[in-house]
């Protein structure tokens, strides 16, 4: 009988603190990292308060959506999510409520081996006109489901370090890249060493990814 009265009291005390988790606290959710499968999918996210709360992505996203993005008190939302065959990728919730601000890291599992992944750019040097132009370089990758978070490296010869970029990237296809070239006022010639590149999310507990790179393509634009 004492074994089982214990059980009741311990019982009744896991329930008393759920119910004060859930009802009384401005903001919580039941954990920070919610690991999905690359086979794409949709999840509900629990979110506790006993106020009005919103939530909102760290950055746009072409592969993950919420159906929501306030509430008032206890509740949840749908977190619908692509299939990928790609590398591993990641978005942030950040909800927030009062003062308090809360995250939970969506962290999507990866398809690819970094030694499986291709990136090539079909050039080694490209000369550009004085006057700058926008450019298109042929390209090819199995990363097509994170085209979206790819970005140029620069390199520049010793010396020719520039205060600003005068390359910038406009966009990723699976068949090309295309970049936009400045016009050069410097009154010398100029290169540049150009990577594409990525990262991915890491692992699921951490912000700190690995990047890989494409073969490098040289930029030269005269005077």
């Amino acid at each position: 009988m004492k074994r089982i009265a214990l059980f009741i009291l311990m019982l009744l005390a896991a329930v008393s603190c759920r119910e004060k988790y859930e009802y009384n606290q401005t903001l919580g959710l039941l954990s920070e990292y919610n690991v999905l499968s690359n086979s794409g999918g949709s999840t509900q996210v629990a979110v506790f308060s006993n106020t009005s709360w919103t939530v909102e992505l760290d950055h746009p996203v072409a592969w993950a959506s919420i159906d929501r993005f306030n509430g008032i008190k206890s509740g949840y939302l749908v977190f619908d999510y692509d299939v990928n065959y790609g590398r591993s990728r990641r978005v942030i919730l950040v909800f927030k409520a009062g003062d308090q601000t809360r995250t939970l890291n969506m962290f999507q599992q990866s398809f690819l081996s970094d030694s499986e992944c291709e990136m090539t750019l079909d050039a080694t040097t490209l000369d550009v006109p004085a006057a700058g132009a926008a450019q298109d370089i042929k390209f090819s990758t199995n990363l097509v489901y994170n085209l979206d978070e790819m970005f140029l490296t620069l390199s520049y010869p010793e010396g020719q370090e520039p205060e600003a970029p005068w390359i910038t990237l406009k966009g990723v296809e699976k068949d090309k890249v295309s970049i936009e070239i400045a016009p050069n006022n410097t009154g010398t010639e100029r290169t540049a060493n150009l990577k594409l590149s990525h990262t991915d999310a890491g692992v699921y507990d951490s912000t700190e990814g690995d990047t890989i790179y494409s073969n490098t393509v040289k930029i030269v634009q005269p005077k």
